[in-house]
């Protein structure tokens, strides 16, 4: 049961479902309920106000976050104006908002309230919890790092084609690179070639595995290849054995058979007498189990038969294929994780699978608790986009019971019409299980948006009469479609006539192949377009609203051309461009190194790099951009005069580019030898020159990180080879403004447009591969014996309408169709072939497939003669010389910045800080920030101070030579000991293995590997004063490389800082004061380790300092003025306040005194020994609270 949704009275503190038809305002709708939640205000209300950083909102695409935080922004500031002129002049006529209007009730009686809140909200909408699901996910796991037991310091990108494709290449050499030439040709069968294997099945590399009910035949790729094997061994010794009975059955029955069977018969029989491959045969075999007989002709058929019959049950060529398919996919994602985990890096799509694993354990209940506390209240947009994993993160956050159960509000938006997005994983069978188990996943009520502000009446009334003629005009019966008002009267009129909402070109012959199908249908719209701007041109094509309202006259900008794809955006651009009219791909995905420019400015690379290589000159000469004929170049080499002219332009370029860079000398090239005009005269011209400045502004880039020029054109030649390309290579939009737009309908999805065009919307399909399918429950299953082709095709067709629908429903006025002259079903045309407009227009399963069906008649039928109009493409001027005017194209000019820059805002850094305290010292001491890693303070830190193992002792532990006081010095070794102990696993053995990379990095020899073995085992060994061994905390206790920004609200103010530290810090040495300068801002930096143990946070930064041969040098007096002299308790005391606000904001029950344990420095060459009851090489401190709460408030807000 659906209700038609109130935003005012919407009960917010329960869980909703918000279906929104296209147009219907969802974001505006959305935006409404988010005011509510600021103001807690309107009917059933959520119990309190909420904060702007506790309302959650998710959606999909960057973009998609984007504009919700500007129309939020917006929103905010018109009711906080509108809210301050009623407060001053108590007039409601001059609140011309509806919502807030109805609001105004619950909000009069506290005005004041309702300013600051909008006020505050205004202030820090910068704040606003308003994420992608992959940035939600991203977030929850830094943030809750600990509960989460997700290491803090893991990496997130984008998946790495490049190196996913390595990964795939390592695999197919180790799993085929050995195998005979038979095998080899098998796989070849299967999978061509692993870029092949990759391309078909890259969406399926991360994300959920579809589910499989066949019970393997083999477990692994080998055992694979020798079932083959198997198999045809079989097939053969079937053939060898019935063969010859078979051709003599044959002989003496083929006129008995039919014509068609008679054909494959003798095809197979020729397949066997030239023992032709046998995959073949086997294909060709299988006809035989199909023999068709004339009509009381049948005989008895030979033994072959039966025998194929039974090999063919039991085999299956497709389903093998499909096993071997999913084994290596399966073998390839453990590849793909294993690399991940080695590297601790993480792709955005593993977030959700990290973040959902982490919901099902059954100590998840508290992170539950936190978020639900952090965000009370959730708003999911486009929900019909979401999939298996992303549905389970929410349910468990918000749908599921727990103890101590808190108030929370869950609405979820979305309109299953509109989900088109399979092919990158969203699922609607996952939205619509919602819907199934209404009940069990404890949604309250399914409300609806039923009024359409996007397009006009007579438009909404034909797609309501064209979609509500149909039973399942989605296919599947749990979609249906919803009768929808509006009350736009607007309409498009040409020459002062009234044209219909739909435009019907046909073309008037039949076109039996697609290319020219699709050139002769661009050619008709583009011959559309072209009077439709003709006629604007002459104030002749207007938008009306009504007759009163101001008219508005129609541009190229109000014109979009919906395709499938950039193949069938490159054709209509092509034939607009041969009319002078300019139209943009706003779906543009292609990379600028594919395009025949950045071939073109190779060539003129190498002639500046090699002006004296003749053919590399002469190769530039004739390429696209430089644009010289045959004629023109024959002409240049004769002439010694213009050749040497151009030799040394050449070589001036070349000085150019050594001198002052990339960039300038291209500039002087194109302007010197007129480049820029030169393209101007081609049709696509402004493409060619905008492709020619980004490729330009990309070797800039690159030439900073290049050697020289030799290794930039080494760099330019490997992105035109096919290196993964980034956002950054992406071709870029010609022009934005007033340009006809050319547009995917996936990618038009939430737009509008005034006139939509849909040339190809009947273009036949090319039918996919139908290889899954969803069951009973809703789950994604692979079919892998094509038992379920019915459900797969049906599925496909219903995605296919979908997408329809979201073309259908972009136009504010007008849709333009093209048709061809001939339907393209016949009476052997079935439901499941149709395309779906055709599907519609037949009205679906009343398809009566018998009658000859035009198009007039069947938009006759479908529609009432005021919303359509068909014109036969011959009709149209196709030698109209018309063009657009350009005369008027605007001047621009640059703005000046004149407002001032405050400089003492920065992020700054502990070296940074710790380079003014330098001045006052005499000491040289480490970077606190950037450690100076294993510096040798032996002259600085002798102590005589006996320990009760005595230094000769440390021979019993290790080789002569070989102790950690033995062990190489210098930075590299620091950082390399570091980097060895971020990912150690304590509470594992060391192990020799693990050591080698140490040894490989320092080029040591093997022989350090023991005395390493042992000095590790030491120090995790070694018990620290209250926490213990490090060798007892888990990785789930442990965060490694924590990177934090520490805020500083205020001022650095250098009196403060050093008065609290003199008070409180024992550390403190007044003759040396803390002095830098006046900064607010951020420190940035990095804590070596942050460890839980029985509830308690400690610190741990590991120092491999050489402070003498002696263990007396490593003892807490010493380490006590090596870290007082460095200024190490500067850097801790960062520290400190830094995981202290972090624990204090992430964790409600977190007190200092409690749960804060200390700070550990361990100096590594001093832990060599088991424990000596001295502990050294263990520095440790616990700042006292009321230090740090004094340091919190001094760098508080």
């Amino acid at each position: 049961m659906t209700t038609q949704l109130n935003p005012i009275s919407l009960p917010l503190a329960q869980n909703n479902v918000i279906e929104a038809s296209a147009g219907t305002g969802k974001t505006y709708t959305m935006v409404t309920l988010y005011l509510r939640l600021l103001l807690q205000a309107g009917e059933n209300n959520f119990p309190m106000p909420l904060d702007i950083e506790q309302i959650l909102v998710v959606t999909f695409t960057r973009d998609a976050t984007k504009e919700l935080r500007q129309r939020i922004n917006q929103r905010i500031q018109s009711w906080l104006k509108l809210l301050q002129q009623y407060q001053q002049h108590q007039d409601k006529q001059q609140i011309d908002d509806a919502e807030l209007l109805a609001l105004l009730p619950y909000l009069e009686n506290n005005l004041d309230l309702a300013i600051q809140r909008l006020t505050f909200a205004t202030q820090y909408i910068d704040k606003a919890a308003i994420f992608t699901i992959h940035s939600f996910c991203q977030r929850i796991l830094r943030q809750y790092a600990f509960d989460s037991g997700l290491t803090f310091n893991f990496s997130v990108s984008e998946a790495n084609q490049q190196q996913l494709r390595q990964i795939n290449y390592q695999l197919w050499r180790e799993q085929f690179y050995s195998l005979s030439a038979t095998q080899a040709q098998i796989v070849t069968d299967i999978f061509q070639s692993p870029d092949t294997f990759f391309d078909a099945n890259e969406a399926l590399l991360s994300g959920e595995m579809p589910k499989i009910t066949t019970a393997l035949p083999f477990t692994d790729l080998q055992a694979g290849l020798s079932y083959y094997q198997q198999q045809l061994d079989e097939f053969t010794a079937i053939e060898q054995r019935y063969f010859a009975e078979f051709t003599q059955w044959f002989n003496q029955y083929r006129d008995n058979v039919q014509k068609r069977s008679n054909e494959k018969i003798i095809a197979y029989c020729q397949s066997v007498t030239e023992d032709s491959d046998i995959k073949q045969r086997m294909q060709q075999a299988i006809t035989l189990t199909e023999i068709k007989f004339y009509k009381g002709k049948e005989v008895q058929l030979p033994e072959l038969v039966f025998k194929l019959e039974q090999f063919f049950e039991q085999f299956s060529y497709t389903a093998y294929v499909s096993v071997m398919n999913y084994l290596y996919l399966t073998t390839l994602r453990e590849r793909i994780f294993a690399y991940q985990d080695q590297h601790n890096e993480k792709y955005f799509d593993d977030l959700l699978r990290v973040l959902r694993d982490v919901l099902l354990k059954p100590q998840a209940e508290k992170l539950i608790r936190l978020i639900r506390q952090q965000y009370p209240f959730a708003m999911i947009d486009e929900f019909q986009d979401t999939d298996p994993v992303q549905l389970t993160i929410f349910e468990k956050i918000y749908l599921s019971p727990i103890s101590d159960q808190q108030v929370t509000g869950f609405t979820v938006i979305g309109d299953p019409k509109q989900a088109i997005y399979r092919f990158r994983g969203a699922d609607v069978f996952t939205y619509l299980s919602i819907m199934d188990q209404q009940q069990n996943n404890h949604i309250e009520h399914i409300y609806t948006l039923q009024h359409n502000y996007r397009s006009s009446v007579a438009l909404i009334d034909s797609i309501n009469q064209l979609f509500s003629q149909t039973q399942n005009p989605f296919y599947l019966t749990n979609i249906q479609f919803p009768l929808i008002s509006a009350h736009r009267q607007g309409y498009l009129a040409i020459a002062q006539k009234r044209q219909k909402p739909w435009q019907i070109l046909q073309l008037n012959e039949e076109i039996k192949y697609k290319e020219s199908y699709q050139l002769a249908m661009a050619e008709a719209f583009a011959c559309h377009i072209q009077q439709l701007l003709k006629a604007a041109e002459q104030q002749q094509a207007l938008f009306i609203e009504d007759p009163e309202s101001q008219q508005q006259v129609v541009a190229a900008k109000d014109i979009a051309v919906l395709v499938r794809n950039r193949d069938e955006s490159q054709i209509i651009r092509n034939v607009l461009a041969k009319k002078g009219i300019t139209a943009v791909f706003l779906s543009e995905q292609a990379n600028v190194f594919e395009t025949t420019t950045a071939r073109d400015l190779a060539l003129i690379l190498q002639a500046c790099f090699t002006p004296f290589s003749e053919r590399a000159v002469l190769s530039a000469l004739g390429s696209t951009l430089w644009g010289l004929t045959a004629a023109q170049i024959y002409q240049l080499k004769e002439d010694e005069s213009q050749w040497a002219a151009l030799i040394d332009r050449l070589l001036n370029y070349r000085h150019i580019w050594q001198t002052q860079g990339v960039l300038p000398m291209l500039y002087r090239l194109y302007q010197t030898e007129e480049i820029p005009q030169r393209l101007q005269q081609f049709e696509l011209g402004e493409r060619y020159l905008v492709d020619l400045l980004h490729l330009s502004e990309l070797l800039q880039q690159a030439m900073n990180q290049q050697q020289n020029e030799e290794a930039l054109l080494n760099w330019y030649q490997q992105q035109l080879s096919g290196v993964q390309g980034n956002e950054e290579n992406r071709l870029r939009l010609e022009r934005e403004q007033n340009v006809v737009k050319i547009i995917t309908i996936h990618k038009s999805k939430g737009l509008e447009f005034p006139i939509v065009c849909l040339p190809f919307i009947l273009t036949k399909k090319v039918a996919g591969k139908a290889e899954f399918y969803h069951n009973q429950q809703n789950q994604l299953m692979w079919d892998m014996l094509k038992e379920h082709t019915e459900q797969t095709r049906l599925e496909n067709n219903a995605e296919d309408m979908r997408l329809l629908y979201v073309a259908l429903t972009r136009a504010k006025y007008q849709l333009v169709v093209g048709v061809p002259a001939e339907p393209m079903f016949n009476e052997k045309s079935n439901l499941a072939t149709l395309n779906p407009l055709d599907y519609l227009l037949l009205q679906g399963e009343k398809a009566d497939f018998s009658a000859h069906n035009h198009y007039a008649e069947l938009f006759d039928r479908a529609l009432s003669p005021e919303h359509w109009q068909v014109t036969m493409t011959n009709k149209l001027p196709y030698n109209d010389n018309w063009r657009p005017n350009l005369a008027n194209t605007p001047t621009l000019t640059v703005r000046q910045f004149s407002q001032d820059i405050e400089k003492n805002w920065l992020v700054t850094s502990f070296s940074a800080l710790q380079a003014k305290l330098q001045e006052l010292y005499t000491q040289h001491f480490a970077d606190i920030g950037q450690d100076h890693f294993d510096q040798d303070l032996s002259s600085n830190w002798h102590n005589d101070s006996e320990v009760t193992i005595t230094d000769t002792e440390l021979s019993h532990y290790y080789p002569t030579g070989f102790s950690p006081f033995d062990f190489p010095k210098g930075a590299v070794v620091g950082s390399c000991l570091h980097s060895y102990l971020e990912k150690l696993d304590f509470t594992q053995p060391i192990s020799i293995d693990s050591l080698t990379t140490i040894c490989q990095a320092l080029n040591l020899e093997e022989t350090w590997l023991s005395p390493l073995q042992l000095w590790f085992t030491q120090i995790l060994q070694q018990p620290l004063p209250e926490l213990g061994c490090l060798n007892q905390i888990s990785k789930r206790d442990k965060l490694t490389e924590l990177q934090f920004y520490l805020k500083l609200g205020k001022l650095f103010n250098n009196q403060e800082f050093n008065s609290v530290l003199s008070q409180y810090h024992p550390l403190y040495d007044q003759h040396y004061p803390i002095r830098v300068d006046e900064i607010k801002g951020f420190i940035r930096g990095f804590i070596d380790a942050v460890v839980r143990r029985d509830n308690h946070y400690y610190i741990i930064d590991y120092k491999s300092n050489f402070l003498g041969e002696q263990l007396s040098c490593y003892q807490e007096e010493n380490l006590r003025k090596v870290i007082s002299a460095q200024r190490y308790d500067l850097q801790y005391l960062i520290y400190t306040l830094a995981v202290h606000r972090y624990l204090k904001l992430n964790d409600p029950e977190y007190q200092y005194e409690t749960h804060f344990g200390g700070v550990f420095y361990l100096f590594l060459r001093g832990m060599a020994v088991p424990d000596t009851q001295q502990h050294t090489g263990i520095f440790f401190t616990k700042p006292a609270t009321v230090l740090i709460e004094k340091l919190d408030q001094l760098w508080g807000e």
